[in-house]
């Protein structure tokens, strides 16, 4: 019910936000990549951290105001796996990962033209899906839809008339039902003015 409300909630923002953000100028399309990793110790591993791995994303930003521009990010983002050996269940490996839709404001710090500083903040829809599997035989898998948050900055380069490079990260937090999943990203994408 809670996930229900929160998709709700989601689609209702965006859908009000949409129609000022039509009236503005051109929109930009992005497709980003690179690598994710798992923050919390002992959350899916308890002996450390999962070893982290590829991110794939894209999403779709409109112009608010000459230096602030909203959008609507989606990301598939793989926090890695790790090895366990437990004296009760045996040895095995676990791995997660995440699938996010959220909108996020994007607040470019510098000139429109040339290279420019820019912080991004975001909060929407997370589904946390982690997997276990026993060396013995048989897994052991979890999925947790709930609300998350991120924020992050880069850099964003002209690499032509109208498309732009973007070297950034984000850290990222989860509400999941037992401790809460914290993971960051590093990633890289182009933007294409449309």
């Amino acid at each position: 019910m809670k996930s229900a409300c929160l998709a709700l909630l989601t689609m209702l923002l965006v859908a009000a936000i949409a129609p000022a953000a039509g009236a503005s100028g051109q929109g930009v399309v992005e497709v980003n990549g690179g690598f994710s990793k798992d923050e919390n110790y002992g959350s899916f591993n308890p002996s450390g951290t999962l070893r982290g791995s590829a991110a794939f994303g894209g999403g779709y930003y409109r112009t608010l105001a000459p230096m602030l521009s909203w959008g609507v990010d989606v990301a598939l983002e793989h926090l890695g796996s790790a090895d366990f050996s437990s004296p009760l269940f045996g040895d095995g490996q676990m791995s997660a990962k995440v699938f996010r839709i959220n909108p996020a404001l994007r607040i470019n710090l510098g000139a429109p033209v040339g290279p420019t500083l820019f912080v991004q903040a975001g909060g929407g829809l997370y589904n946390v899906t982690s997997e276990i599997k026993f060396d013995a035989g048989g897994t052991s898998n979890g999925s947790d839809t709930k609300f998350g948050a991120n924020i992050g900055g880069g850099v964003s380069l002209p690499v032509g008339p109208r498309v732009r490079m973007n070297l950034y990260g984000q850290g990222h937090t989860v509400a999941t039902d037992q401790e809460s999943t914290m993971y960051f990203a590093v990633k890289a994408g182009l933007g294409l003015s449309i």
